[in-house]
């Protein structure tokens, strides 16, 4: 009979050949909302990321300096995060891309209420990032970064939709189908750019969907008060 040896795992030291690809947005709390990085790039990581930009914000902020957007180069990655009301939308983007695309879900599950509404919150803030991505299609002031974070933060965008789905039993908040159309319809800021036409119509269809969130948002805060009242709160029929 062989004698056991005492194994431990631990994390792997990052090389250039494994740095992540991807996007991610964190709420104010400091929680992951939804995230395209591999699920092979470590979660402690994202978090640590996640951290030290929001306190970058929160610091410029105590110190009244209008900050709204970190640009981060190393020798093999660079982070770009954009504010997005007390939360953060941060994109990697390494000198190397070895790594596959396997998409981490999003949570489906909230903690409480005002977990559900700081996610929303944050969702929120990463649509109107996408309709800052469609001005610079319009203006044509757009590089091939923001190119790439467009298709990103679609991406985000996409599964959060899902686990807004998932909580509400599709019953409010804007549908997979709008959604979809509204992504067919922008395929990319240089189709936009050479189709004046059709930024009218992604705008239009932007602002419905934005509405409908809003709305969402606004029940979610009723149910809120309501339990801060004592009488409990539902979420849609859940208990």
């Amino acid at each position: 009979m062989g004698i056991l040896k005492p194994y431990s795992r631990s994390l792997k030291p990052l090389r250039p050949e494994r740095l992540p690809s991807g996007a991610f947005s964190i709420h104010s709390g400091g929680e992951v909302v939804s995230s395209t990085l591999p699920s092979s790039f470590p979660q402690e990581i994202v978090l640590q990321i996640g951290r030290a930009v929001l306190s970058a914000f929160r610091r410029a902020q105590e110190a009244h300096l209008p900050l709204n957007e970190l640009l981060i180069h190393y020798s093999g990655l660079t982070i770009t995060a954009r504010e997005l009301k007390g939360g953060a939308l941060i994109f990697l983007n390494p000198a190397t891309l070895n790594l596959a695309h396997n998409f981490t879900p999003p949570s489906m599950h909230y903690k409480s209420i005002e977990d559900f509404i700081l996610s929303l919150e944050n969702y929120i803030e990463c649509w109107k990032q996408f309709n800052t991505y469609v001005n610079l299609a319009r203006d044509r002031k757009f590089s091939r970064d923001d190119e790439s974070q467009f298709l990103e933060v679609k991406s985000v965008i996409a599964q959060g939709l899902e686990a807004i789905a998932a909580s509400t039993d599709g019953k409010s908040g804007p549908s997979k189908a709008e959604v979809t159309q509204l992504f067919a319809n922008a395929p990319s800021l240089r189709f936009l750019s050479d189709m004046p036409d059709a930024v009218q119509q992604v705008e239009a269809q932007w602002h419905k969907i934005y509405l409908a969130l809003q709305g969402l948002l606004g029940q979610l805060k009723v149910q809120q008060s309501k339990a801060e009242k004592g009488t409990g709160w539902s979420l849609f029929g859940k208990k």
